[in-house]
């Protein structure tokens, strides 16, 4: 992916779920980054958040962040839908998950994470 250009990027659930934990406000940091034009949430994401709520401290506040961003279908479980969205759609992805860093970096997906609560840069 060419890192000159400009492109969407997908929001992963544990992004989501961090901002909420940690107040951070994505959509402020996300729009700081000169080569983000659009945010997306795979429908994939807000589904496992859906699931999530019923159990987890803060899925609740993450689902409801999801629905304030477009939203992009996406089908299967999530780290899969995330980086098959990505490559189809050359965007780039948003987590600090390193597992999912690794297999969007084997894929040639460029990756956002966040650093503190103040911070969003390329891995």
């Amino acid at each position: 992916m060419d890192s000159g250009l400009a492109s969407k990027v997908l929001i992963d659930t544990n992004s989501l779920i961090y901002s909420i934990e940690n107040r951070v406000n994505l959509k402020d940091l996300l729009q700081e980054v000169p080569e983000v034009n659009g945010i997306l949430v795979p429908e994939c994401v807000h589904r496992e958040l859906q699931a999530m709520s019923g159990n987890r401290k803060y899925a609740r506040g993450a689902l409801e962040l999801s629905e304030k961003f477009d939203r992009i279908p996406g089908e299967g479980y999530a780290d899969d839908c995330i980086i098959e969205i990505a490559v189809r759609g050359h965007y780039f992805i948003l987590s600090n998950d390193r597992a999912l860093q690794k297999r969007a970096k084997e894929a040639g997906i460029r990756t956002l994470v966040l650093r503190g609560n103040r911070k969003v840069e390329f891995a």
